[in-house]
């Protein structure tokens, strides 16, 4: 991007979740690029401890760093659906306190996801920032029921067409969302201005392991533990694969909603010393190098109503693991698995603990396989880096 841009001479605040979505990928592309740069990075409200915080860069150097107050479900069950509404509302008040104690007004408001999207809208109505960007990951998709989860969707999008109505620019992470927009928000193409920005990663996330770097029979795992993410899938095939290869183990990295039961699903199963559950791992490169040791990594999406969410995404899952050169074993329902195919990069497979047990054991017996899905995977990665997907988004944008 020029330094001839304006954006170069903006005060900017990005506000997003911390470390589980996009937030920390366009920090460090913004950082050494704006005169200013305040993040606001709020923990999920599914992660135990609180990592919520305010980071304020001056021309590319960290001035401040401080610690930013915040409410944490912790577990997901039924009867605290009704809370979800309250955390988005401290969100809202933890952003405005930490505006306060700064006092300074932005020329740019960047929102990652809907509820940071909204606070924005709500600034920039106050005349606390200017421009308002709108960067949409999910869009989620209504089922024709009455119930609590079905009714809090109706509202998100119901939410999201505001948000769509007071940015200055939408992006949205694939092109299915405008589609889903128009169909569902009744929000018609063309009337608003937007630009699909893929899912990318900081260029410091590449790493790669030799044959003899890596751990031999282990199968990684990395994000959100949701019930979508097929992880129960995986328990049901281990007994095959343990049958033929007994030394193979699982490393599971993330917290999220489903945990609880799936340790109870690997418990029942008798699995505990197969499956390593590390948790949320704060410090990045210590999740990227635990990572980048496994043989294989698993996406396992289905194509449940649990999992209607990912029409809209651009799943991120198997692009991390390319960028750290894992073969990928994905179900026919990832977004990626053409390209998996295509680059040979590792194998997809159907939503079966048959087809997966045997793919598993199959490859990991592979020794010459296994090597050139790790090079195929980490070239295939290199397109994934988020400078060149910024790089192109902010000149087309020109904010001049």
């Amino acid at each position: 991007m020029s330094c001839t841009n304006s954006l170069c001479k903006a005060n900017v605040l990005l506000c997003g979740l911390a470390y589980t979505s996009r937030t920390e990928t366009i920090e460090d592309y913004l950082k050494g690029k704006v005169k200013s740069l305040t993040v606001i990075a709020l923990s999920s409200c599914f992660i135990d401890r609180n990592f919520s915080s305010c980071r304020v860069y001056e021309e590319g150097v960290l001035k401040k760093s401080f610690k930013v107050a915040n409410f944490r479900i912790k577990t997901y069950t039924w009867y605290k659906q009704p809370l979800i509404p309250l955390v988005f509302l401290i969100y809202f008040l933890s952003i405005c306190s930490t505006l306060l104690k700064l006092n300074k007004k932005h020329d740019l408001y960047i929102g990652v996801s809907y509820s940071f999207g909204l606070w924005g809208a709500l600034l920039k109505k106050l005349g606390i920032v200017k421009r308002l960007i709108y960067y949409s990951i999910d869009y989620y998709i209504p089922e024709y029921k009455f119930d609590l989860n079905n009714l809090y969707l109706i509202l998100l999008n119901i939410v999201e067409r505001f948000i769509v109505r007071m940015a200055d620019f939408v992006w949205d992470i694939s092109y299915q969302i405008q589609t889903y927009r128009q169909k569902i928000g009744k929000i018609r193409m063309g009337t608003y201005r937007n630009m699909v920005v893929p899912l990318g990663y900081s260029s410091h996330v590449k790493r790669f392991k030799t044959m003899s770097e890596m751990k031999r029979w282990e199968i990684g795992f990395v994000g959100s533990i949701s019930a979508n993410q097929g992880l129960q899938l995986l328990v049901e095939a281990m007994p095959f694969v343990l049958s033929k290869l007994p030394r193979v183990r699982v490393t599971i990295i993330g917290q999220g909603p489903f945990l609880a039961q799936l340790k109870d699903l690997v418990r029942q199963k008798e699995m505990n010393h197969i499956f390593n559950f590390l948790g949320f791992i704060k410090d990045e490169s210590k999740m990227l190098d635990i990572l980048s040791e496994c043989a294989i990594a698993v996406a396992l999406y289905s194509d449940s109503i649990d999992n209607k969410n990912i029409i809209c995404a651009d799943v991120g899952k198997p692009k991390l693991y390319a960028l750290v050169g894992l073969p990928i074993i994905a179900t026919k329902y990832c977004g990626l698995a053409e390209a998996i195919k295509d680059n040979k990069a590792g194998v997809v497979v159907d939503y079966d603990k048959h087809d997966l047990g045997q793919v598993i054991v199959s490859l990991l017996c592979k020794d010459e396989t296994l090597k050139e899905y790790r090079y195929n995977s980490s070239k295939m990665g290199e397109q994934f880096i988020a400078d060149n997907i910024f790089n192109a988004v902010f000149e087309r944008m020109n904010l001049s």
